[in-house]
């Protein structure tokens, strides 16, 4: 330890620090925000780090009480010990009046619902000031007469996550902070929910990641060498991770932040983030009222008008996806219900193999007439297209009359009969890296891993989940994606006049050159 931080006192600079910890333990140190996340690898010090900020942050303050929950008792100890050390390192044990172990009698609901008395041990350091540092174990209701600032190490991995932060959550309230870290375990953990809304700017936290090959190029080998006395190269220190984990999933989830899915999810998380690139999109949503106010009630008499108002904001609010020469597939899953599932219109641009997502339309509305005339016009307007819509149900009007409208171009699918295949298509596109959308907008991957499945026979079960970043999205946005990949499936270019010549639309677009139709 003296090794690391010679002549380290509690009032040093973040310059001074910096020297004596690694870029990551600083800014996890000098972060004072209410509510701070780190997904991260095993084995980087984010513990280590954590017990030196609540040390310092005791000694600075008077009467601040700081609770650190973790998954067992022995990792309870190990933090008290870390935090002795840094009194130590401080040279200020003498700030110490006593420190050792407790049992506490708790009360909490048991698996059957009732109320239970149980005896649960702690650690405790008591400070001269008056603020102390209480580390518990993996009893969810321990620190349930205390308040103060919160961590919770490791959480991941807690056997009770749930019932911890009903705990955690009520300590802060007046005025303390909540720090969260963990290695992944998984995708069905309550970590995993906060972690991606830390990652899409959501729930207030300040977020921070850390993977081991980052942490790598931080310096964490030479800090290691330093330390421990070895010599270990980083090209070896890698290897010897990969090594050791032996299975990739047990890699990605250990060191590199990918949890491995759950096993009813359709793709692990690894491989829908493997599909994310850094890039933006046209894409815009309605609410009811939204188009009312934009386009009025329907009325028989001026619908015609009204529809031409319709295809003229369309072209307005998507110029990059009308203005590009290329091939493109769309997919129509119907909704009309001003407050339940979204409609979604989604398109991808066709870049063989690949499909990248180009433009994505959603609205929550009962005004059908809106829906068929936003439909109709990105036919009317987006070259070398080819559709696919869910004519299930309440689509089949809407997807009938498209199918006459825009003959060889759009074809309905009727999901009670072909969910299995084309969720399995998708599945397989997503495991490939073929179905591309942006990084900039989560929620679109986190309704890819909405869906589920379940293998019942001789086939899979595709059903949908939650959407932790757009509650609107039942699988909504997944699934127009899948229609726009079926509308792909066995595309043929043929001269577009040959085969268009007699539909009321095909001057219009033929100088737009060939479209894609089935063969």
């Amino acid at each position: 330890m003296s090794a690391i931080l010679p002549a380290v006192h509690v009032d040093m600079g973040e310059d001074k620090l910096g020297k004596y910890f690694l870029p990551w333990q600083m800014a996890w140190i000098l972060d004072d925000a209410r509510l701070r996340l780190a997904e991260k690898s095993v084995r980087v010090g984010w513990t280590y780090a954590d017990a030196f900020k609540n040390v310092r942050k005791r000694l600075h303050e008077k009467n601040r009480d700081y609770l650190f929950a973790t998954k067992d008792q022995t990792s309870a100890a190990e933090y008290m010990r870390t935090c002795g050390q840094m009194a130590e390192v401080f040279n200020l044990t003498r700030s110490i009046r006593s420190r050792g172990e407790l049992v506490q009698k708790v009360s909490g609901k048991g698996p059957d619902g009732a109320t239970v008395t149980m005896e649960v041990r702690f650690c405790y350091m008591k400070f001269t000031n008056g603020s102390r540092i209480l580390a518990f174990s993996s009893n969810p209701f321990a620190m349930a007469v205390y308040g103060g600032d919160v961590g919770l190490d490791e959480y991941a991995k807690h056997p009770q996550q749930e019932l911890l932060w009903e705990t955690a959550q009520g300590r802060i309230r007046m005025g303390y902070d909540l720090g969260m870290w963990s290695a992944h375990n998984g995708t069905d953990t309550l970590f995993y929910q906060f972690a991606q809304e830390a990652r899409a700017g959501k729930g207030g936290w300040s977020y921070h990641r850390l993977t081991m090959p980052d942490a790598v190029a931080g310096g964490l080998v030479e800090k290691i060498n330093k330390w421990r006395g070895t010599n270990f190269t980083r090209e070896q220190f890698l290897a010897d991770c990969k090594n050791d984990a032996r299975l990739p999933e047990i890699y990605e989830q250990t060191y590199l932040c990918n949890p491995s899915g759950s096993t009813s999810a359709m793709v692990a998380w690894g491989q829908i983030a493997s599909c994310q690139q850094d890039y933006a999109i046209e894409r815009i949503h309605l609410e009811a009222g939204q188009v009312t106010e934009l386009f009025g009630e329907y009325e028989a008499g001026s619908s015609e008008v009204r529809r031409r108002r319709i295809g003229q904001w369309v072209q307005a609010v998507f110029p990059k996806l009308f203005e590009a020469r290329a091939q493109h597939r769309l997919g129509f899953d119907v909704a009309a219900s001003g407050e339940g599932d979204l409609a979604c219109i989604y398109i991808d641009r066709k870049e063989a193999p690949k499909l990248r997502l180009a433009a994505l339309f959603t609205c929550r509305t009962e005004d059908w007439d809106f829906l068929k005339s936003v439909l109709w016009a990105f036919h009317r307007n987006v070259t070398g297209l080819q559709s696919a819509g869910d004519e299930t149900g309440l689509g089949r009007q809407i997807c009938w009359e498209t199918a006459k409208e825009f003959p060889g171009i759009f074809k309905p699918f009727n999901f009670a009969g072909g969910k299995h295949d084309l969720g399995f298509g998708l599945m397989n596109q997503l495991s490939v890296g073929e179905k591309v959308f942006p990084r900039g907008e989560p929620d679109v991957a986190q309704d890819y891993f909405s869906l589920r499945k379940i293998y019942s026979g001789k086939r899979w079960v595709f059903t949908e989940g939650r959407n932790l970043l757009n509650a609107a999205s039942h699988g909504d946005i997944a699934w127009a994606g899948a229609l726009a990949s079926h509308a792909d499936a066995g595309a043929v270019y043929v001269p577009l006049p040959m085969v268009f010549e007699n539909t009321r639309w095909s001057r219009a677009v033929a100088a737009r050159g060939d479209r894609r139709i089935e063969g």
